[in-house]
């Protein structure tokens, strides 16, 4: 079954304008519409996923139709919270993730992350199904799909998963780790730091013609992190320098359980950011 007429609409809540440095919002829904319409039982995609839990084609075909089925629900991720996301340390707690929005698609910037084959990884897809304690993630270069499948272990406090059958090489594995430190960090940043997260996206109207019947109703993208910026310290130092000066190197960031309140006795989480030391004198 082919995307039908008008299946833009049907699949998306509303249509966002393009950003530069990202693939369009409509392609990529588009890779979700090449699933999400020729699957007419829900059930048979449940149970295939079910039996064949490290398979990556169910296991990105369900993620793909509930992230259809929730109407593509997308944040763009600012490329330098990208960066600093992944020069800090986050351990990765259950309580510690926010399931205020159990499905959606993290928008990346082009070439910030790029596959084995040298492809870029555009977007990642997840789904949380709670019920089941189950969380799925896929992301799509030009030619291959890299997914997995958690069990969420409440009582272990940690998530267990299995890398699918089909992905067994070193390489494949290794990159899958590394997806998923990346879909868990930007998880706990939507925790730790909410002010950077957008909750309304303004709408603008794009005319396409010479009169208003052209006119178009377009939203702005919802962000995470939209004007953060690196961290940064010290001066550069040009010319011949002499010893004593420090090479340029990252300070790690990291999350920590801050208390507050009355008597201190609540505690929230709080991502101290990493710094990029430019280096020079002392």
């Amino acid at each position: 079954m082919s995307r039908p007429k008008g299946w833009y609409k049907q699949l998306t809540i509303r249509p966002v304008l393009p950003v530069d440095g990202y693939q369009s919002y409509e392609k990529i829904c588009g890779h979700v519409a090449d699933i999400y319409f020729p699957i007419i039982d829900e059930d048979k995609i449940r149970r295939l996923v079910k039996e064949n839990a490290t398979d990556s084609r169910y296991i990105s075909a369900y993620t793909l139709f509930q992230v259809g089925k929730s109407k593509c629900p997308a944040y763009w991720v600012n490329e330098d919270l990208l960066t600093a996301l992944m020069k800090s340390k986050m351990s990765v707690e259950i309580e510690n993730l926010n399931w205020a929005m159990r499905t959606g698609i993290f928008m990346l910037p082009k070439g910030a992350i790029l596959s084995p084959e040298n492809h870029s990884i555009e977007a990642i897809y997840w789904h949380c199904d709670i019920e089941n304690d189950l969380l799925y993630w896929t992301a799509v270069d030009k030619v291959s799909s890299f997914c997995r499948r958690f069990r969420i272990t409440n009582n272990a406090n940690k998530f267990t998963y299995s890398d699918v059958e089909d992905m067994d090489s070193e390489t494949v594995v290794e990159f899958n780790t590394y997806l998923q430190s990346i879909f868990l960090r930007l998880l706990l940043i939507m925790e730790a730091r909410p002010e950077y997260i957008d909750t309304q996206s303004a709408r603008v109207v794009v005319n396409k013609g010479f009169s208003k019947k052209n006119d178009k109703d377009y939203y702005e993208p919802l962000w995470i992190g939209k004007s953060y910026r690196l961290k940064r310290e010290g001066k550069e130092v040009t010319g011949s320098g002499t010893g004593g000066s420090k090479s340029p190197h990252w300070r790690q960031g990291f999350l920590r359980n801050q208390a507050y309140g009355e008597g201190y006795k609540e505690r929230k989480l709080v991502w101290i950011e990493p710094v990029f030391v430019v280096g020079g004198g002392e």
